[in-house]
């Protein structure tokens, strides 16, 4: 019975109905509440739902009933560090997705490339957050509005959690609204922040590392990239160590040595112009 409702939940969810989908997968976690997959397959589709909350509770349950070793926790581990980058904690988020990333190369496993992603945009929130706060420490009136600015998204928010607990809407009315007032803010500070650079001659503002200049093994900035044949470029010591280990290409999974890799000339140039220029890129 508890399959069967798993099925008609796959059903909808494939159709796009994700309240659907979510209802079935209850009911399958209500008859079972041991098996793994109910609550992968229900955290998946909260994560269409936007309910990140709901998201990270699943991908724990479905981790804990795995077991953190199991190869088969992969997926849920990577939901679970969706979540907490969506719930705005890049600290957790990389941790959970950096220790997945490792088990996954190893065990060769899909969700490598994924998890690579994952590991990149929680170092780049981490590193957002330490730039917000160095700009504010540089500018107390940027410092004062900003927080102002947040208050305010804060006290929406609040607003829009007490609407959803009354009844007065639903919870994808809820995940799009909230997602909107994120955004709306985002780019409030992003303007604010902009106009502070402008009228500061470019003193006041974020330094940003530039996606395709980082290694998406070690996720450091590359000083000696490599390419594959399939066409990824790699810190040279990195991906020789991954290949010497695992004998395929980390994002192909097609055979591969280390004499198919061959030096990226062009990138290694913007690599070191850009470092010569932005030392403090080398602690990023």
């Amino acid at each position: 019975m508890a399959f069967e409702l798993k099925d008609k939940g796959n059903q909808l969810y494939k159709a796009g109905d994700y309240a659907g989908a979510e209802e079935m997968f209850s009911q399958a976690i209500q008859k079972n509440p041991k098996e793994p997959t109910f609550f992968s397959n229900r955290s998946i589709t909260r994560m269409k739902l936007e309910n990140w909350a709901g998201v990270e509770q699943d991908a724990r349950a479905a981790i804990d009933l795995y077991g953190a070793k199991n190869p088969a926790s992969l997926k849920s581990r990577y939901y679970l560090a969706q979540a907490l980058l969506e719930l705005q904690r890049p600290q957790e988020a990389h941790e959970v997705a950096t220790e997945a990333y490792q088990a996954s190369l190893a065990a060769k496993n899909v969700q490598s490339e994924n998890l690579s992603k994952t590991v990149l945009r929680a170092k780049q929130q981490l590193w957002a957050a330490k730039e917000a706060a160095r700009v504010r420490e540089m500018n107390g009136t940027l410092a004062s509005v900003e927080r102002l600015i947040e208050a305010d998204l804060q006290r929406a928010l609040e607003d829009l959690r007490g609407q959803l607990d009354r009844g007065e809407i639903g919870q994808i009315g809820f995940s799009e609204d909230q997602k909107a007032l994120r955004e709306d803010t985002e780019k409030t500070l992003q303007v604010l922040r902009e106009t502070f650079a402008i009228a500061s001659k470019g003193e006041v503002q974020e330094r940003v590392v530039p996606d395709y200049l980082i290694d998406p093994i070690t996720f450091e900035i590359m000083h000696d990239p490599v390419i594959t044949p399939s066409g990824t470029s790699f810190e040279r010591v990195a991906i020789t160590k991954y290949v010497e280990q695992s004998k395929v290409d980390p994002i192909t999974r097609v055979p591969m040595t280390a004499d198919d890799l061959r030096p990226n000339y062009a990138l290694k140039g913007v690599c070191e112009e850009f470092l010569e220029k932005n030392g403090w890129a080398v602690d990023w």
